[in-house]
């Protein structure tokens, strides 16, 4: 029957020798019972008295109670579940071969840190919420953020510490993204007499079904950009001005000067030569006006 289970078992008598031992723990600890029955356990495995297993294995031992414990056999990198009970002759052990799950915690854990350090190294408010409109998790920045407006920590604060209307916003954003719609906002509001400008991202959370269970949200602050932005505009401003006056103010004038000297009788004049110089002069600055206006029009 022992020999038949999946998981791992063997029985040690007091000296620490190893009286019997199945299938799944020969394959899990890379051994055969032939080698290893009537051996000293801590002699045959010499680095198993690392990590706990010889502490809770004396305690079981000499105690005479049941431990449980998770430790990981470092030669093999083999992770077990170990149950140790106490018998007439020593103890016996019941273990459970975890190392893929441990594997897969490890992963989980460490995608997490990762996705914790990304999303902390940001200055932009992180969070997500339920549909109840619950705070799930938030990111430094958002809990900084919370803590600078409520004086309270994550754990304190719920939605009735927030001023209404300041979150209506939000509520109603929650709202839109739970019919599945993943959407941007742009809101101006002034802080200590400062014009600044957010950009709201909500997006919908779905579950293994496809089902919307939260909404994950972005707050970033856009100021900079949005006043480089206003600048340009206030620039195009002006340069359609600018070309408004080259194409009607200033060429008017030259225009006039063009046709006035058409009007001189060249071969009469004391001054033909100075008035043909004018007209050039004049054409010239006219050809310059246009290609302002021209080049004006194309930054427009």
């Amino acid at each position: 029957m022992l020999d038949s289970i999946t998981d791992g078992f063997y029985a040690l008598n007091k000296n620490w020798e190893v009286t019997f031992m199945n299938r799944a723990a020969e394959q899990a600890l890379c051994c055969t019972r032939e080698e290893v029955m009537g051996k000293n356990l801590w002699d045959f495995f010499p680095r198993s008295r690392e990590g706990r297993f010889y502490q809770e294995y004396e305690r079981a031992m000499n105690e005479r109670v049941s431990v449980h414990f998770e430790e990981c056999y470092a030669p093999l990198g083999v992770w077990g579940s170990m149950n140790v009970y106490p018998t007439k002759d020593g103890i016996v052990v019941y273990f459970v071969d975890i190392t893929e799950q441990k594997k897969i915690q490890e992963k989980i854990y460490n995608d997490g840190q990762n996705l914790r350090a990304i999303i902390n190294n940001t200055r932009d408010l992180i969070w997500s919420v339920d549909r109840q409109s619950q705070i799930i998790t938030g990111n430094q920045a958002f809990w900084d953020r919370v803590k600078k407006l409520t004086d309270k920590n994550e754990d304190e604060v719920t939605n009735a510490d927030f001023v209404e209307e300041r979150l209506k916003v939000f509520f109603e954003s929650y709202e839109r993204a739970f019919t599945d719609e993943a959407f941007s906002l742009v809101r101006e509001r002034e802080i200590e007499g400062k014009k600044v400008y957010e950009e709201l991202n909500f997006n919908p959370i779905r579950d293994l079904h496809d089902v919307v269970i939260g909404v994950n949200c972005l707050v970033r602050d856009i100021t900079e950009s949005q006043e480089h932005l206003h600048k340009i505009e206030d620039q195009n401003k002006r340069l359609r001005e600018i070309a408004w006056i080259q194409s009607h103010r200033v060429r008017v004038p030259v225009a006039s000067i063009l046709g006035l000297v058409q009007l001189c009788d060249l071969n009469d004049s004391p001054n033909a030569e100075i008035i043909s110089k004018l007209k050039i002069s004049a054409e010239q600055l006219d050809k310059v006006i246009m290609e302002i206006t021209g080049l004006t029009d194309d930054l427009i």
